[in-house]
């Protein structure tokens, strides 16, 4: 069936699932319907909107969207404040993360660092009893190759569907890290290694590996929609993946309490990603003030806030879906939670919510209240 063809369907003779990859689908058409009109310059304050709410289903228009993202940051600030006072009161929290982002591993071992930290993420899965694996499943780091065009200056995840399986039916996925180079500069060497420290790696695993990305997308490809296997949103893939983030910090994975404020961290920055995307789309935000808030009140280095704001540019819409994502499937545990009492598990929630697929979290929440 064509995204086109949409229109011409009634739903009232469709199955409960099919209505839902029915709105599904029309949310994605409207999506490049937007991104189609609006590929030159801002968007504006009635595009994002209906961006928000038609493809995304949030209940936020631009300017309530522009007011909770500032509240968040605000209220991840004051944790933060507060997390510092226990470690360092001396300190301000900012000193403390710059402080534990000098400790890294052997840069000629980093890929190795990486998979060391990718597997005690599975064994915590395992473990905790977090989630299903059901599929013979393995998860490597590699090295990145760089590919034409604008490269990522950390890495990217590739899932099980990019590849084949191993000989014995394995669904193998990659975490492709950008390597170390020895004959890069003084300068060039330093900005790698405060971007690569044992905070960034130990908060990261869970949101590219387990059970981040590598096993949402072995779900994704199980899924039995044919719609659900083929398209996804990031209000959902890019908000399990910083769910995880959280919820790795929730049951004890960080070794400490450093770990836990780079974990917030590294949530502000992702908080920071909706202020700057609605604010430069709708008018409220310039480009320089996006670098500005990067760099004074998230802690990122000159050039990776540029090029993180260069990205969102290209992409509006993209990196809201982060923590917008992670908010509303927090929502959903939470009202999942207080709907199945002493019944409730993660391990249950989690299988239900992954069976269900990547898509807006409000027909999310709808097929699992359903069941």
């Amino acid at each position: 069936m064509l995204l086109t063809d949409l229109r011409a369907i009634d739903p009232s003779g469709l199955s409960p699932s099919s209505r839902i990859d029915l709105r599904f689908a029309e949310a994605t058409l409207v999506g490049r319907q937007i991104a189609a009109a609006h590929h030159d310059g801002p968007m504006g304050e009635a595009a994002y909107t209906q961006m928000l709410r038609e493809q995304y289903l949030l209940p936020y228009d631009a300017a309530q969207l522009w007011t909770y993202a500032w509240s968040e940051f605000d209220r991840t600030v004051s944790s933060l404040d507060a997390l510092a006072r226990t470690i360092d009161p001396k300190k301000t929290w900012l000193e403390i993360a710059n402080e534990e982002k000098q400790d890294h591993p052997d840069p000629a071992r980093m890929i190795e660092a990486h998979q060391e930290v990718v597997d005690r993420a599975r064994a915590h899965i395992v473990g905790k009893d977090l989630m299903p694996l059901p599929w013979a499943e393995r998860c490597t780091v590699v090295p990145r190759k760089p590919a034409p065009g604008n490269n990522p200056y950390y890495g990217n995840f590739s899932g099980a569907p990019d590849r084949p399986p191993a000989p014995d039916g394995t669904l193998l996925g990659e975490w492709q890290i950008n390597p170390f180079d020895p004959s890069w500069d003084a300068a060039k060497q330093h900005d790698y290694l405060v971007e690569h420290d044992w905070g960034v790696i130990l908060v990261t695993a869970p949101h590219e590996t387990y059970g981040g990305h590598h096993v949402q997308i072995m779900y994704q490809m199980h899924n039995p929609s044919k719609l659900r296997r083929l398209v996804s949103t990031p209000m959902f893939t890019e908000g399990w993946g910083l769910y995880n983030e959280q919820l790795f910090q929730e049951t004890g994975f960080f070794p400490d309490e450093r770990i836990h404020l780079r974990q917030l961290q590294l949530r502000l920055w992702r908080n920071a990603r909706v202020i700057y995307d609605v604010g430069m789309q709708t008018g409220r935000m310039s480009r320089v003030q996006a670098i500005q808030l990067m760099v004074d009140r998230v802690g990122f280095l000159r050039w990776a806030a540029e090029a993180e704001v260069d990205s969102a540019l290209a992409r509006p819409g993209y990196f809201i879906g982060y923590f917008m994502g992670m908010s509303e499937i927090l929502k959903m545990r939470d009202d999942y939670r207080a709907r199945m009492g002493d019944r409730f598990t993660l391990k249950d929630f989690h299988q239900k919510v992954l069976e269900i697929g990547s898509m807006p979290p409000a027909l999310v929440r709808e097929a699992l209240f359903a069941k």
